[in-house]
């Protein structure tokens, strides 16, 4: 949901909104979780895989798959896009206008259809799934698509305190060519009907030991709900804790919820050669495009 920066919809009230969406769906009987988080595997259009890696203090990529080929360490691009469920006019035009050249699309929201499926038939092509919930015949998650297949990946979810609909962290590892090294993407969608902070706090806690630990470069990025101090006080203080900067957009247009952006990127031991803000009218959330190089490459 878009509100601009001058609304002057009390926030109480903005929640009680917010929270009908989810209702509404229970009601109708549209909605169903999974017992467990699942993450689909595939290439292009096809599946290749299904598993329940749930995130623990480590993700080792030595101890899964070694693919040929790499992220090119010396440049490479990032778009991260809350899709709002593909349910707007030219969404998947935009997706391949500004997905064509990405080395890694993060999707929030992502809706995985055959539309979906056909849209990924670019250069990041190589994708995984995290089913948080499935909304009629269609699963809603996030989605990590890349020119490369994982090495290795997990999922962490976090039910919204009142309806139990989860929101997911999905973390995987991408080799680099030519390096030992590998890069840690973290694709994230916080929590979002809530009054206090304390589910957000848990979301990020089952992801904070992984980035942490990782021995490479890291990117989080992704809809981070942070429309209020204390939200975007936490999410900052704990990007903070864990080493990472926060990639500064101009002009920015990031949408805002109560004169606060919701969506970021953050990362560590790279640098940002290029950074863009997107404005569309395909989704009530605008696509965030960072091109990065590994630091000191």
């Amino acid at each position: 949901m878009k509100i601009s920066n001058k609304s002057s919809i009390p926030t109480t009230i903005a929640l009680i909104v917010l929270a009908l969406t989810p209702l509404i769906f229970y009601f109708s009987g549209c909605v169903a979780v999974p017992d467990q988080p699942v993450v689909a595997s595939g290439s292009m259009d096809k599946e290749l895989d299904r598993q329940s890696p749930s995130c623990g203090s480590i993700l080792d990529p030595s101890e899964k798959r070694k693919e040929t080929g790499g992220i090119d360490p010396s440049s490479f691009a990032v778009l991260s896009w809350n899709s709002h469920r593909g349910g707007h006019k030219d969404w998947n035009r935009d997706l391949i206008a500004l997905g064509s050249d990405a080395d890694i699309i993060l999707l929030q929201e992502a809706a995985l259809e055959p539309v979906l499926d056909t849209q990924l038939d670019i250069a990041a092509n190589q994708w995984l799934m995290a089913t948080a919930f499935h909304l009629d015949d269609r699963e809603i998650g996030v989605m990590s698509a890349a020119r490369v297949a994982p090495q290795a990946y997990c999922v962490a979810r976090e039910p919204e305190p009142l309806f139990k609909i989860p929101k997911i962290g999905l973390a995987a590892a991408y080799r680099f060519a030519g390096l030992e090294r590998s890069l840690l993407v973290v694709n994230i969608h916080i929590v979002n009907y809530t009054i206090d902070v304390d589910a957000v706090q848990r979301q990020i806690g089952a992801l904070e030991q992984i980035v942490r630990t990782h021995e490479g470069p890291v990117i989080v990025a992704g809809d981070f709900n942070t429309w209020n101090n204390e939200r975007e006080d936490l999410v900052l203080q704990k990007m903070n804790e864990l080493g990472m900067s926060s990639v500064s957009f101009e002009p920015d247009h990031r949408v805002s919820f109560f004169n606060h952006k919701v969506d970021g990127v953050f990362y560590r031991g790279l640098e940002v050669t290029k950074s863009l803000s997107h404005q569309v009218e395909s989704s009530d959330h605008n696509p965030l495009e960072v091109h990065f190089r590994l630091y000191g490459g």
